[in-house]
């Protein structure tokens, strides 16, 4: 092997590693990211704590899926199904264009807004909202998620309807 080839030997190693460890630090943080969502959503809709859930249950333009959404950097980590529950992840306008062409406002549907999440010192805060794309109401819900070691608890929640 010439010269020329160690160096392009070395830089493929250089950049082979690098490529490597990268994405083991990312997919732990989101591996954490997915799991504490999914148990707010868990804590919200199959323990029945958030308000109104009925609204966003109702059928519309993606069928018998929930319309979620939240900020951009956190929408490519919100999940398309938890247990039984499907979800269509959408941006905030995606979710409105259809609505802006509804001419029946008996069919605004109501989706589901990631408002909050939050790293505390003891685990997570992560809040939830019911909101309506039409006239208001829904409802609100905080989920404050302990971590110890590998496990997520909830161990407060807070809700309130919104009129």
């Amino acid at each position: 092997m010439g010269a020329r080839n160690y160096k392009i030997f070395f830089l493929c190693c250089l950049i082979g590693a690098c490529v490597n460890k990268a994405p083991l630090n990312s997919r732990r943080q989101t591996g954490d990211t997915t799991a504490v969502i999914e148990l707010a959503l868990r804590t919200a809709f199959i323990k029945g704590k958030l308000p109104n859930i009925d609204a966003l249950k109702k059928p519309y333009h993606h069928g018998d899926s929930i319309l979620f959404t939240s900020a951009k950097n956190l929408l490519a980590l919100l999940p398309h199904s938890v247990d039984t529950l499907k979800f269509a992840v959408l941006t905030p306008q995606q979710i409105m264009e259809p609505v802006m062409r509804e001419s029946d406002s008996r069919r605004f549907p109501n989706y589901l807004n990631l408002e909050t999440f939050e790293k505390t010192l003891s685990g997570y805060y992560v809040s939830l909202r019911n909101q309506s794309t039409g006239f208001g109401g829904g409802g609100q819900i905080g989920i404050y998620i302990e971590k110890r070691d590998d496990s997520l608890t909830v161990i407060k929640t807070q809700s309130s309807n919104i009129n």
